[in-house]
């Protein structure tokens, strides 16, 4: 029994430290909000996937591949696989210059044997 007990009180020790953890790491006061991986993208987001998307549309080299567009709170995911680096590189480009953009995280894979 006294085994289980010090083990209950360690777990809660751990659990204490762990929440406390992003105090001292400097995370958020409880005040901001930042969009968890499960939050609904806004009428903004939606708006500018879809700017990105005709821009995708519009670029010869571009409209050949199907990348996925994803934006919560202006930063955009681009998914999929394209045929080259320049390519890759080039619908990184367009979505970073795009209006409300504010970061761009790829995860455009490149197989140079399509």
């Amino acid at each position: 029994m006294r085994k289980l007990a010090r083990t209950a009180l360690l777990l809660l020790t751990l659990g204490v430290l762990m929440g406390c953890s992003a105090m001292l790491l400097g995370g958020t006061s409880g005040r901001e909000s930042y969009p968890s991986a499960g939050t609904a993208p806004s009428d903004v987001d939606n708006r500018i996937s879809g700017i990105i998307r005709q821009r995708f549309s519009q670029d010869p080299d571009l409209s050949r591949y199907t990348i996925g567009i994803r934006t919560v709170a202006g930063s955009v995911t681009l998914s999929g696989t394209v045929g080259s680096y320049s390519i890759r590189d080039r619908a990184v480009q367009l979505a970073r210059t795009t209006d409300g953009v504010r970061a761009v995280d790829s995860r455009i894979v490149v197989n140079t044997n399509l």
